[in-house]
């Protein structure tokens, strides 16, 4: 069976590579004349994680004995998968190479070639990635029983637009935080910042992180305490962060202010968790320094911080990235979304 296939291989390899040693001259008229090709795809709006049929169709075939197509797509947006022909006959492996997959596949035994219309190969593809996407079909080489052989240039192309089946459609760049920011979002912890856009990329202020924390660990207090005298009576925030100070969540400054439209930086944004998370009795660990000697920047962060910051890398909440933990940077919604989510998570597998 191995000797057999192999023989097949083999001849599938001279057949369509014959035709660059053989002169042409003689049927080359009918060779041109030879082939139409279209491309349809099940789905142009697939949603992610869909799988995706291209099937390739042949019109006006003369005498088409073998055959190799030639694919461009883009493997950031799609995976391949498999091809597989109806023809009767044998196909060589796909041979996936960079952005370009060749398939190929060959009658066996003697006769003529197929005629007039046929589907030649249908192929999958899985949807990895919402975007743009483009499917060419580059060319297609076809070879009569003669073993004459014509490629033809087609750049037929078909544009996908990959869908993301949750919310947003602003998350390419982000693949880190897409579980976590569309988990949230299912669970009406996070909202988006218009139609279908999380803006993840965007500062978080400090009274936006408090209000998600305290939505989050569905944390309730009193909101007859001190206020702040630079938080206006009846915005949004004002509750919640009333209630935090309170719970001793939040202290303010020597002068009596939150400054709540400021940016929150990440070693704020790990202080604050830690301080919530103590309140609701979800956290009793700390961490010490030698939770962070594996981060280059860690001098960096602030005495104040430093316990806070050692206790969420001690219980995996925070990893950081690049060897740092970059605790002066500001937060971008991203990151304070996985911080929530994996503070959920750890609230989850501990209960």
């Amino acid at each position: 069976m191995m000797a057999l296939r192999k023989w097949i291989t083999s001849s599938l390899v001279l057949i369509l590579g014959i035709g660059l040693i053989l002169p042409t001259m003689i049927w080359a008229s009918e060779a041109e004349q030879s082939g139409t090709f279209t491309m349809k795809v099940s789905s142009q709006m697939p949603n992610q994680g869909d799988t995706i049929e291209v099937v390739i169709h042949a019109q006006e075939l003369i005498d088409v004995y073998a055959f190799e197509i030639n694919m461009a797509y883009d493997p950031t947006r799609l995976t391949f998968i498999d091809a597989k022909s109806d023809v009767p006959g044998f196909s060589v492996p796909p041979l996936v190479k960079g952005t370009n997959i060749q398939i190929a596949h060959t009658k066996i035994g003697q006769g003529k070639g197929l005629e007039g219309e046929q589907s030649l190969f249908k192929m999958h593809f899985k949807a990895i990635k919402n975007g743009r996407s483009d499917l060419t079909l580059s060319s297609v080489k076809l070879v009569d029983s003669k073993l004459i052989s014509n490629t033809k240039l087609t750049n037929t192309r078909t544009t996908l637009t990959i869908h993301d089946p949750y919310h947003f459609d602003d998350l390419d760049s982000f693949d880190w935080a897409v579980e976590a920011i569309e988990a949230l979002a299912s669970a009406g912890i996070v909202n988006g910042t218009g139609e279908r856009q999380f803006s993840p990329g965007a500062a978080v202020t400090r009274a936006d992180y408090l209000v998600l924390l305290m939505r989050a660990l569905g944390l309730q207090g009193t909101d007859r305490g001190e206020p702040f005298d630079d938080i206006e009576e009846g915005v949004y925030y004002a509750q919640p962060v009333t209630m935090s100070r309170a719970l001793g969540i939040v202290q303010g400054d020597e002068s009596n202010q939150f400054h709540p439209k400021a940016s929150i930086t990440r070693e704020d944004m790990m202080v604050l968790t830690d301080r919530a998370m103590r309140v609701s009795k979800h956290l009793t660990v700390e961490g010490d320094q030698e939770d962070l000697t594996a981060f280059e920047d860690n001098a960096m962060i602030s005495e104040y911080a430093r316990k806070p910051v050692a206790t969420l890398v001690k219980i995996g909440l925070v990893h950081g990235y690049e060897n740092g933990v970059f605790p002066v940077e500001t937060t971008n919604r991203a990151q304070a979304a996985v911080l929530i989510y994996h503070l959920q998570t750890f609230i989850k597998v501990k209960n």
